[in-house]
């Protein structure tokens, strides 16, 4: 047997040593008052521009509409704390608003030259 070892008891260099972390709770680290930066403003205006770049090929009122959304999301999101995701929501907003103005020209053209016919719209006489 371990010479230091007499009687149940522990007479070496460790005999005084207790295991406090054994009852010890755990401890969270804590919070600075920061927050991560993304808020729900921020997420919607991004969903709302990615959603009127999708969209903005229907009839192009769509795009237009979310992206309005998206923008006003964004730039409200924004105000609390800018981080990449707002930025994404009001890029993406813009884009959304742009393709759609593009696609409802495009649109109205299109109808218009409709109800003139077609054959002034070329740029040859058949």
């Amino acid at each position: 047997m371990d010479e230091n070892y007499q009687n149940g008891q522990n007479n070496g260099q460790y005999s005084n040593y207790q295991d406090y972390t054994a009852n010890a709770p755990y401890m969270a680290p804590r919070d600075e008052g920061r927050s991560n930066g993304t808020n729900g403003l921020q997420i919607a205006g991004m969903v709302c521009g990615i959603l009127a770049i999708c969209l903005s090929c229907c009839y192009g009122i769509l795009g237009v509409c979310l992206g309005i959304a998206g923008l006003i999301c964004a730039i409200l999101g924004n105000r609390e704390g800018s981080n990449g995701v707002g930025i994404a929501g009001i890029v993406c907003s813009v884009i959304g608003i742009i393709l759609g103005i593009i696609v409802l020209l495009f649109i109205i053209w299109a109808i218009i030259g409709l109800q003139r016919g077609m054959y002034d719209l070329l740029p040859y006489q058949m």
